[in-house]
């Protein structure tokens, strides 16, 4: 009873894993939900850019 629960056990735990590992692969193509934090992450990375190209310009003229 006791090597057939095991072997049910793990069994699920290498199912899961593998889905896991599936659906880990497959992440990255799937559309994401809202596009807003991405374009809020660009944006301040653009305008961080360019305050740190001004900020640099004024140091070294």
């Amino acid at each position: 009873m006791a090597s057939y629960l095991w072997r049910k056990y793990a069994d699920y735990v290498y199912n899961k894993w593998e889905r896991t590992f599936l659906w880990d692969m497959l992440e990255p193509y799937r559309r994401p939900k809202s596009f807003t934090p991405l374009v809020t992450i660009y944006v301040a990375a653009f305008y961080t850019g360019v305050i740190g190209a001004a900020i640099t310009e004024q140091l070294y003229k």
